[in-house]
């Protein structure tokens, strides 16, 4: 098979780094092969799966991301997650599951030399039900290849994450909570049934109605992995039609959300888009001139059987304006993509939040004079639930260049959490960095219960150790206690009455040393979102299984290389495997210029390597022969056009 000969061939080139695993390791290495699971060694491989989309300052950085996994597993069936899991287990390795490590919470970060279970190729859509409306999948799908194939057979997603391009599973153990939530409510609501394995090695399959459902919604993936799911889905809608509506202050806008609530329009979805977000909005939106008012927004997602349900009666109790169709359209368009502005930092730190809307205008007015207080400008935009809720997603640009400036700022994300919390919010997922606030996000009752099953099911803490269900936590330094117990609430509280004297430091430290305009590469490395959404859609990727060969593994690469720490040779080699077809740059949260930077990067790596013309040539004949290639052609993804040929070899 062509995928397998390129594997293959890449395997044997760190094949030498299997000498450097200790026996329990090397023991699970072996038994695993034998099983015929893929297991990558590289250390940049390695490297790349010891992050998320969080980017913490250094000094957190140093003392909390400095585990790096020993071995990397990815099974393609289910069959072979329960055979790693039992592996680990009667080995004593501690291991976690990865799927596209789309969020910024540190839920996936993995334990020092343990093994990341990497689920992204235990993908698949298995059963497409039109009658029944249900679609069976593997957990590690990407919703937005669900949703294309969905497409083809007239259906559509009920709800789906921000990030169109995470896992399905994974999106189900973080909570849910997203695109069209209002109408559908999160995701656990149209889960039929997940298979899954837990701690101890034993699979089961589990409907709602089973007691032990609810271990997997929202914990993160330390009580099992879910391999399998069955979800609802529905027809897709005949009419849709998108409208936006301003007003001139947060209160009226709240008061006309509360109105379109009451009146029983037939919405998919609402989204709130507060002052500051619309000021960005036209400044990223390349039309002539200031398309909206500097004013907040509401965009309302109509759906509907016939174009009558798509004019609906507006609230006439509250003062409001349309905005032009097109930047309704637009902005709907955009929903996947929230984090535009990021480029412009480059950096960018913030808080996501599930507000009542009864808070939300002191709230925010709250959050943007602290915000003003740092010297920076916070924008939000929100996903209005239909209970009375809001999900609150809170940005604002940063520079991680400058760590004094960017570690102040590190704190006033903290301090943005802290603030809802006082206005009765609760963070939206714990992983790592909302330790602190767990206590605000699961009641002490789950949580209790969720503890004494961790226990029951993973005595010896192998599972996503160091999460907030472990005894002992990844925040178990000095720092980490500070994090992790009720000193930082009464410690955040002072931070936020000094607030104006820390904000006034900040603009002094902000207003020193402006660097100069980043190349492509600099500009692209710093302002990488970590998303993964170019991992998915990468045909480098799909025949070779590795990371290191999209987007977000070049960058982090090129980030090391920047620091003092240049790859192997047989790294180096795969970073010239691209087919330069765009992809990553369409589905590119920031809309960096990745490829101008990748060509920095090939030419700092062929004056140090060379470079590696017979194994690109071998690389661009396997891509073009493969189904997976053709696949991403026939869905639009790619351009025919685009990228090289084979026989171009010379010209990448």
């Amino acid at each position: 098979m062509p995928k397998k000969k390129m594997r293959q061939l890449l395997e044997e080139l760190e094949s030498d780094t299997v000498d450097e695993l200790d026996d329990d390791l090397l023991a699970v290495y072996r038994a695993l092969r034998k099983t015929g699971v893929e297991i990558l060694l590289s250390e940049s491989e390695r490297v790349v799966r010891s992050i998320d989309a969080s980017e913490p300052p250094k000094f957190v950085s140093a003392i909390l991301l400095s585990d790096v996994p020993s071995i990397i597993a990815k099974p393609k069936d289910p069959d072979q997650v329960r055979r790693c899991v039992q592996l680990c287990r009667r080995h004593g390795v501690p291991l976690v599951v990865r799927g596209a490590a789309s969020s910024a919470f540190g839920a996936v970060l993995p334990p020092d030399g343990g093994l990341v279970l990497d689920i992204g190729e235990l993908a698949g859509i298995l059963s497409i039900d039109r009658e029944r409306l249900l679609v069976n999948v593997l957990s590690g799908t990407r919703w937005a290849d669900l949703s294309l194939e969905l497409k083809k057979s007239g259906l559509a997603l009920k709800s789906s994450p921000s990030s169109l391009f995470s896992t399905i599973g994974g999106w189900f153990s973080t909570g849910g909570i997203g695109i069209n939530s209002f109408s559908f409510g999160e995701i656990s609501r149209h889960v039929r049934q997940i298979n899954v394995v837990f701690p101890n090695g034993k699979a089961a399959s589990l409907s709602p109605k089973d007691p032990r459902f609810k271990l997997f919604m929202g914990t993160e993936g330390q009580l099992g992995v879910v391999t399998e799911l069955i979800l609802s889905v529905r027809l897709a809608p005949k009419y849709t039609r998108a409208l936006l509506l301003q007003t001139s202050t947060d209160a009226h806008a709240f008061r006309l959300i509360v109105s379109v609530l009451r009146s029983g329009m037939p919405l998919a979805h609402m989204l709130y888009f507060d002052e500051n977000r619309c000021k960005e909005i036209n400044r990223l939106t390349p039309i002539p001139g200031k398309p909206l008012h500097e004013a907040p927004a509401v965009l309302l997602q109509i759906e509907g059987d016939s174009l009558e349900a798509l004019e609906p009666r507006l609230p006439a109790d509250v003062s409001w304006s349309a905005a032009p169709e097109f930047m309704a359209n637009l902005l709907w368009n955009e929903r996947y993509f929230p984090m535009r502005g990021r480029r412009h930092g480059p950096g960018m730190l913030g808080a996501e939040l599930i507000v009542p809307l009864s808070s939300m205008p002191r709230y925010l007015a709250r959050i943007r004079k602290l915000g003003r207080m740092f010297g920076v400008n916070v924008t939000s935009d929100a996903h209005i639930l239909s209970d009375g809720e809001a999900l609150v997603l809170s940005f604002f640009n940063t520079d991680q260049r400058r760590q004094i400036m960017y570690s102040i700022h590190a704190a006033l994300s903290m301090l943005i959490t802290r603030v809802g919390i006082e206005f009765k919010g609760r963070p939206y997922a714990i992983g790592v960095w909302n330790q602190p606030f767990s206590s605000f996000v699961i009641s002490r009752e789950r949580m209790d219960e969720l503890r004494r099953r961790k226990q029951e099911l993973d005595p010896d803490d192998l599972f996503n150790p160091g999460k907030f269900l472990s005894t002992s936590s990844k925040l178990s330094t000095t720092f980490g206690i500070f994090l992790k117990e009720r000193i930082p609430l009464f410690a955040l509280g002072s931070l936020l009455a000094a607030a104006e004297f820390i904000g006034r430091l900040s603009r002094s430290i902000l207003s020193v040393g402006r660097r100069e305009e980043p190349s492509p590469l600099d500009l692209s490395l710093l302002a990488c979102a970590r998303c993964g959404a170019c991992v998915s859609v990468c045909p480098a990727y799909i025949v070779t299984g590795r990371e290191l060969v999209t987007g977000r593994g070049k960058l982090l690469i090129a980030r090391r290389i920047m620091n003092g720490e240049m790859p192997s040779e047989a790294e180096a080699r795969e970073i010239f495997l691209c087919m330069k077809c765009r992809a990553c740059e369409e589905v590119c949260q920031t809309r960096l210029p990745l490829l101008s930077a990748y060509e920095e990067l090939e030419e700092i790596l062929e004056a140090e390597f060379g470079r590696p013309k017979e194994l690109i040539e071998g690389f661009v004949a396997e891509v073009e022969a493969s189904p997976e290639y053709e696949r991403l052609m026939y869905d639009g993804v790619i351009s025919p056009d685009a990228g090289i040929k084979e026989g171009e070899s010379d010209a990448v």
